[in-house]
């Protein structure tokens, strides 16, 4: 399990460093640019999977007994926190699609025509 929890820690410490420089680059580009735009999804996409990323550290680490893994539980939830709360107006390729995704759903649970079953041939009855 060690070993397990080390390889999330490196892949956690990868993606950091990958979402940092994400975020600088959306920094120095312009309001409204497709350059911000794939650069805002990108680091939307690489957030979550810093969040996802400590709430597995957070589930081996307690499989594993540690007592601070607690702290990695917490991390993550405050980490989805400020995600949810802090991102709303960027305009990248998630925005407006809980909208959408909502719709589609709505659309397929919407009530169908009940299927006719045909009558019996009075022939072969």
């Amino acid at each position: 399990m060690e070993t397990v929890s080390y390889s999330i820690s490196m892949v956690l410490f990868a993606v950091i460093l990958a979402e940092t420089a994400l975020t600088g680059r959306v920094r120095r580009t312009v309001k409204g640019s497709r350059e911000r735009y794939v650069a805002l999804t990108q680091r939307r996409i690489l957030s979550w999977a810093v969040v996802v990323g400590f709430a597995a550290q957070g589930v081996v680490g307690l499989l594993d007994g540690q007592q601070l893994s607690v702290l990695s539980l917490a991390m993550s939830v405050y980490l989805a926190y400020q995600e949810i709360k802090n991102h709303k107006d960027d305009d990248d390729w998630f925005k407006g699609r809980r909208k959408k995704i909502w719709a589609g759903v709505k659309k397929r649970l919407a009530a169908r025509p009940p299927v006719r079953i045909p009558a019996p041939s009075p022939v072969f009855g």
